[in-house]
């Protein structure tokens, strides 16, 4: 299942009583809560409430929050009830919960979210449970970056979309944050290419652009002085997709067959680099120049 599923649920207005989403990835849940919270909490908030399992201070017991989901709403929709880190609860609150969901109220709406795999329900109370796990696919990460943005009131090309991802990497966190820059100064409308590069990002290209000029030089003080710049303003992760830019931009200058293997070799180091600084490496990128300098001598 993937992040798909929920989006169909809530093009159709989360029908179910009660809903289960689980994911590996804590920004997919976020998403959930966001998008759930914008589209059914009102300014009034009496029949909009959310718990947390994980947080004494925000969580309540089972039985409250059960009264609760059994309260006749204020307005003449539903009540919203979500509990986050469902998987915090003990085996008690759950066998309490398993006792409301076996006849969930029709007027209220429950949405569990669980970080990792969730503790399976009484098989009895699970056709009232709609449970869906969140996930997303590399493949289907340009169409959720681009439903994130219609979401922002803005249209981003499939050029923009590409170039987007190939600054921010797939980290979604990431992705979410770039988007939210560019609602920021857009006027709405669509967004191209030639928008992001001429905005927010002409200096990360433009530095990245001289990083790769001083590389191919083999200039080692002009490269880390400019690194020394760069790394003030820039997150590791924008400037590593700005220079595989940069790179993949020169593939039509590689030819030749012993040109194309020095490019593949780069951007075999730029992916190391990519898989190191997702796992928290410190001092990445001084690392990358240093193999790519050493790469161009041996050229």
């Amino acid at each position: 299942m993937s992040i798909k599923q929920f989006q169909q649920e809530r093009l159709k207005g989360l029908p179910s009583d009660a809903y289960l989403f689980y994911s590996t990835e804590d920004f997919l849940l976020y998403e959930v809560l966001s998008i759930i919270k914008d589209k059914h909490r009102d300014s009034s908030g009496f029949d909009f409430d959310v718990f947390d399992m994980k947080s004494p201070s925000d969580s309540r017991p089972m039985v409250q929050i059960i009264d609760i989901l059994n309260t006749l709403p204020f307005s003449s929709g539903r009540k919203v009830v979500v509990i986050e880190n469902i998987q915090k609860a003990s085996k008690v609150e759950i066998k309490k919960l398993e006792g409301y969901l076996a006849n969930p109220s029709s007027r209220s709406l429950l949405v569990m979210l669980c970080s990792g795999r969730p503790r399976p329900f009484n098989t009895t109370v699970l056709k009232n449970v709609k449970t869906i796990a969140l996930t997303i696919y590399e493949r289907e990460i340009p169409l959720w970056v681009k439903d994130r943005a219609e979401r922002k009131g803005i249209s981003l090309t499939d050029r923009a979309v590409e170039y987007l991802i190939s600054l921010a990497g797939t980290d979604l966190w990431m992705l979410y944050s770039e988007v939210e820059k560019i609602s920021s100064w857009s006027a709405g409308g669509t967004i191209d290419i030639d928008d992001i590069k001429n905005t927010v990002y002409a200096g990360i290209e433009y530095n990245a652009f001289d990083l790769v000029n001083a590389l191919k030089k083999r200039d080692a003080k002009e490269v880390f002085r400019i690194f020394e710049t760069v790394n003030r303003n820039t997150e590791s992760q924008m400037l590593l997709g700005a220079l595989n830019w940069q790179y993949t931009s020169l593939a039509t200058e590689f030819s030749h067959n012993k040109e194309g293997r020095y490019l593949e070799e780069i951007l075999g180091l730029l992916h190391q680099a990519d898989v190191a600084i997702k796992n928290s490496h410190s001092h990445v990128i001084e690392e990358l120049l240093i193999k790519l300098l050493n790469n161009s001598r041996t050229r």
